[in-house]
């Protein structure tokens, strides 16, 4: 596993062997300059992956984010489609945090589906 980022707020890890990247997103990001590198940090991760690359994403720790935090969300996701990810396995805890990380989703038309158990969510990125 090589770590690309991490920070107070989030963890970037890219497995290369699964063409998997892994993100934690920790706390609350009160703010897009908080998080000023995060997009850059998955510029990293990107270049160590191939097209049809799959994310492990653990929200579990996640708190919910201001709306200007939201752009730098779907920034990162267009970038990472831009890049040929195949699908994201998003671990959940906090009902309003997954409303949340949904929403972005949803408009990004990204490729996310939700999970409580993480051998599941890692076995459906598997497939």
């Amino acid at each position: 596993m090589i770590t690309i980022a991490e920070t107070p707020q989030y963890r970037i890890e890219v497995l290369k062997e699964k063409n998997r990247a892994y993100l934690t997103i920790i706390g609350f990001w009160r703010n897009p300059e908080q998080v000023s590198e995060y997009v850059n940090d998955w510029k990293k991760a990107v270049a160590e992956l191939k097209p049809g690359f799959t994310v492990f994403t653990d929200a579990t720790e996640m708190k919910i984010h201001p709306v200007p935090v939201r752009e730098v969300h779907e920034k990162a996701q267009k970038l990472l489609k831009e890049h040929g990810i195949l699908k994201v396995a998003e671990l959940q805890k906090n009902k309003i945090a997954e409303i949340q990380l949904d929403s972005v989703s949803q408009d990004t038309k990204f490729p996310k589906k939700n999970f409580e158990v993480r051998e599941e969510a890692e076995q459906w990125l598997d497939q």
